[in-house]
């Protein structure tokens, strides 16, 4: 699947609530905020604090009662119009609230989440606004000096400890280690819908090393625990529907055809240590003749 089809959004949200679910009695997650009557929506996230609580979590220091998210997938970025875009909402989420300035814009922050640092960004709060950008922590970079306060999360640069779930929401993974405890606790959780969400983008984004830490992990056969991670993961390196519709070009099929083959080809090898070799050819579609090859 193209990395630009995979759906962030939702993985972001699924993983700022567990990031924060020491806290989940004191906050509210709104997604897709409707501003108006009418279908005027902002593809963000609003976390809403209930009550006083302190949040101690380094991502939420910075919360106050209404705090809006702006995420961008690990192949995006946060443009200058990004953070307009932000602000403009904030205003209007204040403006658009139920009686005259109910909410104060003092009690509103702004947290834009990036996968890279938004350097022209920063610049441009620097040269333009006379803002001052402060880096917190590892990861974190606060700016200052705006009528609204204003975070920036660099998700790269996190410390695993602060924020695994966020971490996770990438491309390619370093840090085997911080994949082979996820897969340990997503086993532990796997009726969790939150856990399936992200989980979901993650055998998207890269199922192959979802497999490697698996069978390096040493858990050598399927068990009632483990068995519904191993099937989702096969189901999403099984074959695409769109890939198997006819190409307008002879090349294009024969292109199609083979790249489905070899992709079949690296799913067995990564299923050998993990599956029997019947269970392997009923899942790929691959001859046993040919996965028994796979072996020597």
């Amino acid at each position: 699947m193209s990395k630009e089809k995979i759906k962030w959004h939702p993985a972001f949200t699924a993983a700022m609530q567990l990031e924060l679910k020491e806290y989940k009695e004191h906050l509210e997650f709104l997604t897709e905020y409707q501003l108006t009557d009418e279908p005027l929506r902002i593809d963000i996230l609003v976390i809403k604090k209930l009550d006083d609580i302190q949040i101690g979590k380094l991502i939420g220091r910075i919360f106050k009662k209404y705090n809006v998210f702006e995420y961008k997938s690990p192949t995006d970025y946060i443009s200058v119009d990004d953070y307009y875009k932000v602000k403009a909402y904030v205003y209007l989420y204040k403006a658009l609230s139920e009686g005259t300035n109910k909410i104060n814009i003092k009690e509103m922050t702004i947290t834009l989440t990036s996968n890279r640092y938004p350097r022209k960004l920063v610049e441009y709060l620097k040269n333009e606004q006379g803002a001052i950008v402060k880096r917190k922590e590892d990861g974190i970079y606060y700016i200052e000096g705006t009528d609204v306060e204003t975070q920036l999360i660099v998700a790269k640069e996190l410390r695993d400890e602060d924020a695994r779930y966020l971490k996770l929401l990438q491309i390619e993974h370093s840090n085997k280690e911080l994949i082979r405890k996820w897969i340990t606790e997503y086993i532990s959780n796997v009726k969790n819908p939150l856990y399936g969400v992200i989980m979901n983008v993650l055998t998207e984004a890269n199922p192959n090393e979802l497999l490697e830490v698996y069978k390096d992990m040493g858990i050598g056969k399927i068990s009632s625990d483990n068995r519904e991670f191993i099937m989702e993961v096969i189901k999403k390196l099984e074959l695409d529907k769109k890939l198997k519709e006819e190409g307008k070009e002879e090349g294009i099929k024969e292109g199609i055809k083979e790249g489905i083959k070899e992709g079949k080809l690296d799913v067995a090898r990564n299923l050998l240590d993990v599956l029997d070799i019947e269970t392997i050819a009923m899942k790929t579609g691959l001859s046993i003749e040919e996965i028994k090859k796979l072996k020597k």
